[in-house]
Parts: structure tokens; C-alpha cells; sequence
């Protein structure tokens, strides 16, 4: 499976951050896309196509703001209608929609490479959400090793974070963290407290860093190094007190080391924690806008694939 290098599921993020392929289809007008990257399988996936007249207007193909006008591995997603749409000089057209129906209908399963409008192709990569009904919980149900096969994809206001689970080194962590990220603890809390060159802190459903989750957790303190994106928790001065609260390192923090309960790290998205990093105002902790957790979707890879 190909792992592309960030994601972007939330259409506020999509719109303004996703990356896009541009190029003139036609004399006369530009047209440009925005995606995510990667896909779960059977769920939506968000496309924002714009077209740009130039200065003299032009007439532009209607299969432009459609699922038609995309590829998947060189197939045409249906058949493109022979219509065209008059845009005078200087006029944006912008159509959100989701080719998840039709990816699904494709029998989508896999990675595939996606184009749009003939142009250049970019690789998806497709991943499965975990299914229904699991206990991440009780060691009896999930053995520790088997945590190695989940993965945490984080949606935020500022772009999507893959996360990697290291339960040889902290189980009881990822156990918790993989519970909270099932259940939907996670979805619509902030990154509170934000330090450039140091970490982001998120996690807390106050808001404040002062707030709990439905457990307490013991310390499962390793040699494993604090550097970028690595996963740790939050606690008190109690070694034994971190329950919901993590951070992600933005920056190697070799202070940390031994003392703070690391238990996974970023496998991509560094590029939204770089943008989260850049919300903190000079001199202050809290960030200037709320950066948000949209959402936290565990996935199932089984052998890291």
C-alpha cells in the first residue's frame, strides 16, 4: 500500500491546504482540484474542483464539476456528458462532492492512482476502518502484539495526522489511546497548549489541560527518545496520573526522556503539525485560533501495510 504524505478528510482543511494538481485544460480557462490522500475504504472522499476563466471568458466542459472528470487508474469514473457551461472573463466556478459512491462502485479496495481531467496522476492510498464491536481494552480479547496492527488517522482543522501504535513499549497506552479514538472521545477537542520547537498538547475535553478521560494509567516509562512526532502522554507530577491527554513532539525534547510514557509516533501528516505549531502567538502557549480534532478514526493495517 502506498502511504501518501498527508490527509485532509475535513472540507474546511481540503478547500485551503490539500494538495492539487493545476494546469490549463482548454484555451481560455484553468482547472484545478484539492483531495485527500488517502481513502477508507466504503467511506467518502471529498473533492473540490475549481475552474478559472481567464480574461477573455471562455466555454468550459460541464464534466469538469463532476465525478466524470476524475480517473482511476486511467478509467473514467461514468461517462462524460457533451455539454458545456459559458463563464465570462474572470468568473470562478468551485463544486464540492464526494466520490466515495463511485470509488465504491469502482470496487475501490486498493491503492490507485487518481487524475483529473487527463492530467498527471497522484497515488491514493486506501485504508480499512476498524470494525464494529472491539475491545481495545482487555488484553483477552487483543493481545498486545496485535495492537501493532492499528493505526490512529487524526483529522484536524489543519490537515490529517497518521499515528503508529507501540504497544512493545507502552500496551496499557495504546489500549487507552486506541479506546478513547474508537469511542470518539477525541472528536471536536483542541490542541490547547502549543510550543514551537517543542510539542503540540491535545486531548483534553476541557480544554484547559485540566480535564480526565474514564481512566487513570500507571507509567510505562521507556529509552525510546522524544523526537519528532513521537506520541507521549501528559501528566501531573504524579508519574502515575496521565489518562487522556498526549502530545506530539515537534522538536527533539532529550529532557523528556524516561520521564513521560511514549507509545507512538507520527507515520505522516508532520506538515499539519507544522501548521498547528504555527497558531501558537510569539510568547504564548495557547493558540491565537482553536485547533481542532474533527475527528479520530482507527484503521486497521494488519502488519503495518
Amino acid at each position: 500500500m502506498k502511504i501518501a504524505s498527508t490527509f485532509f478528510l475535513g472540507l474546511g482543511a481540503l478547500s485551503a491546504l490539500a494538495a492539487s494538481f493545476t494546469g490549463p485544460v482548454e484555451t481560455g480557462f484553468d482547472a484545478k482540484y484539492a483531495s485527500a490522500d488517502s481513502y477508507i475504504a466504503g467511506g467518502a472522499f471529498e473533492v473540490t474542483v475549481s475552474v478559472d476563466a481567464d480574461g477573455t471568458g471562455t466555454d468550459v466542459p460541464s464534466w469538469l464539476l463532476n465525478s466524470t472528470a476524475f480517473k482511476v487508474d486511467g478509467k473514467a469514473l461514468g461517462k462524460r456528458a457533451k455539454g458545456t457551461l459559458t463563464l465570462e472573463a474572470g468568473t470562478n466556478l468551485t463544486s464540492t462532492f464526494d466520490l466515495g459512491p463511485a470509488l465504491a462502485g469502482a470496487e475501490v479496495t486498493s491503492g490507485f492512482s487518481l487524475s483529473f481531467a487527463d492530467g498527471e496522476a497522484k497515488e491514493i492510498g486506501v485504508f480499512r476502518p476498524a470494525p464494529a464491536g472491539l475491545d481495545f481494552i482487555d488484553p483477552a480479547k487483543i493481545a498486545d502484539a496485535d495492537l501493532a496492527n492499528y493505526r490512529v488517522l487524526m483529522t484536524t482543522n489543519q490537515g490529517d495526522m497518521l499515528m503508529e501504535m507501540y504497544p512493545h513499549l507502552a500496551p496499557n497506552h495504546v489500549r487507552n489511546f486506541l479506546d478513547l479514538s474508537y469511542t470518539g472521545f477525541y472528536n471536536n477537542v483542541s490542541f490547547h497548549r502549543v510550543i514551537p520547537g517543542f510539542m503540540i498538547q491535545g486531548g483534553d475535553p476541557q480544554g484547559t489541560g485540566g480535564g480526565n478521560g474514564p481512566r487513570m494509567l500507571n507509567a510505562e516509562f521507556s529509552t525510546e527518545k522524544h523526537v519528532r512526532g513521537i506520541l507521549s502522554m501528559a501528566r501531573t507530577n504524579d508519574p502515575n496520573s496521565a489518562s487522556c491527554q498526549f502530545f506530539v513532539m515537534h522538536a527533539t525534547a532529550a529532557h523528556l526522556d524516561g520521564a513521560y510514557s511514549v507509545f507512538g509516533k507520527l507515520v505522516t501528516g508532520f506538515d499539519a503539525l507544522d501548521r498547528i505549531v504555527s497558531s501558537a502567538p510569539r510568547g504564548s502557549e495557547r493558540p491565537s485560533e482553536p485547533q481542532t480534532i474533527l475527528s479520530a478514526t482507527v484503521l486497521y493495517v494488519p502488519d503495518g501495510k
